[in-house]
């Protein structure tokens, strides 16, 4: 697959299982935004404007993201010139760590490390808007400070704040392809990162998410999906 270059406001088409891709478009390095448009084929959409289509996430991603997932520059799409992501995340408690057990008991059984002795996470603001020069089509997005802490500990039963916000977490090849799969699948925004971090019920249609995550299956073995 060919490398793809970092350029605020580009459209791409990224594969997320086999012969599944999703529209996203680049924002301020290393933050992508993905609409919610799903194809079969990645370099044939019947969309000019992706002004027209809502936002499923925003979130940061890792370069290794980019260098193994198949990714096309969808030249002929219009970007979003106006957009504003919202300035509010969810910053998970990662000091330490902790092994998590899903459907224990069962042959589906499975062990999750994950960053964080504590469950849950805070809910801050960060700074992601400045204005841009006449030359700059497209807004750059979110600074890595976090300007204020708007609540120090969400709980874990508070569904419409946990629901409604992103996590801080930079997401990586692999977990996020399968978590974009699955939105599309369950046809709405699904995070499985953060089902765990706030303990919630982990539903079966997230079996191949936890094994890539737990490592109990091979990169090859999930490619083939």
């Amino acid at each position: 697959m060919a490398r793809v270059i970092w350029k605020t406001g580009k459209i791409v088409s990224i594969e997320t299982r086999k012969g599944t891709f999703v529209l996203a478009q680049m924002l301020k390095e290393p933050f992508l935004r993905f609409y919610n448009q799903f194809g079969e084929q990645c370099d044939s959409w019947s969309i000019n404007d992706v002004n027209e289509i809502e936002t499923l996430f925003t979130t940061a991603i890792t370069r290794q993201f980019l260098r193994k997932s198949n990714i096309l520059e969808m030249k002929k799409i219009k970007s979003d010139t106006e957009r504003e992501d919202s300035d509010i995340w969810i910053n998970h408690f990662a000091l330490g760590s902790r092994n998590i057990i899903v459907w224990k008991g069962t042959e589906e059984e499975k062990t999750i490390l994950l960053l964080g002795t504590k469950s849950g996470g805070s809910l801050v603001k960060k700074n992601l808007w400045w204005k841009p020069t006449e030359d700059q089509r497209v807004r750059p997005h979110i600074s890595g400070v976090i300007d204020e802490v708007l609540v120090k500990e969400i709980p874990l039963n508070d569904a419409e704040t946990i629901d409604k916000y992103q996590l801080t977490n930079i997401r990586i090849y692999g977990e996020l392809n399968e978590r974009l799969y699955l939105c599309y699948k369950m046809k709405k925004n699904i995070d499985p990162l953060k089902d765990l971090i706030f303990n919630r019920p982990i539903p079966p249609e997230y079996k191949t998410y936890v094994d890539i995550i737990s490592g109990s299956i091979k990169e090859d073995e999930w490619l083939s999906l």
